[in-house]
């Protein structure tokens, strides 16, 4: 019970994080709102126009970073010399580590619903069905808390671990060919159908067309199936690792 109590203090620790809004908010508003202007209004690869592809790809790929969240606050509770205050509590210290990871993947969702709507209102971008996506979101968050989790229960060093998960994120991106187009090669077509997140995400949601077909299932099951075993290898890291 003393645990869920601080469920209020964790969220508003949150809410003053100016730097991860700035970072996860209102960075992909202005990069999406620059788009917005120079982006041709013609068809991208999957049909729809290329605003929209790249606005849903980026809104889904600012996800991989969210995980940095959960990661930051679990590294200042456990890891840094404010451990000792919190050891002193009288409260169950896994289940407040893991109430920071479910609070920091829920903030991060939040972030990107705000994204889908600013994207959709200001930018004209269709959300053909908006409950699916968010569902999509949500996984990826989840997986990308913990993925950052592993990282910091895995390296010694919390700078290398903040750039290890920059490395998950900015790699996702590249091998999805946003930065520039990727060499057609059977490798990194494999890479993005079965390993990027980000890429079996974004199937998942342009796949959906309000009827679960194979296609939209596999994805879907690849995803969860990552989660599921790297939450726990995160767990056995964990209990190796937390004070």
């Amino acid at each position: 019970m003393r645990v869920w109590s601080t469920i209020p203090y964790t969220v508003k620790r949150l809410s003053r994080d100016f730097m991860t809004i700035l970072l996860l908010l209102l960075l992909p508003m202005v990069i999406l709102t620059v788009f917005s202007f120079i982006l041709p209004d013609v068809p991208g690869e999957r049909g729809f126009p290329i605003m929209e592809e790249t606005a849903m790809y980026m809104i889904v790929g600012f996800q991989l970073f969210g995980g940095c969240i959960a990661m930051a606050y679990i590294y200042l509770d456990f890891f840094t010399e404010r451990r000792h205050r919190i050891q002193t509590l009288p409260m169950n210290h896994t289940v407040y580590a893991f109430t920071i990871m479910l609070i920091g993947t829920i903030f991060s969702v939040i972030l990107g619903i705000i994204l889908m709507v600013f994207s959709q209102f200001a930018l004209g971008v269709n959300w053909s069905h908006p409950l699916w996506s968010i569902v999509i979101i949500s996984l990826m968050s989840l997986l990308s808390s913990i993925v950052c989790l592993i990282l910091v229960f895995s390296v010694n060093n919390y700078k290398l671990a903040e750039r290890l998960s920059e490395v998950y994120g900015l790699g996702a991106f590249l091998m999805a060919g946003l930065f520039f187009p990727m060499p057609d090669l059977v490798i990194i077509e494999w890479f993005n159908q079965y390993v990027n997140p980000l890429t079996i995400s974004y199937a998942a949601i342009f796949e959906y067309n309000g009827v679960f077909e194979n296609d939209v299932i596999f994805h879907v099951l690849l995803l969860i199936g990552y989660i599921v075993v790297l939450f726990a290898i995160m767990l056995a890291l964990g209990r190796r690792r937390m004070p």
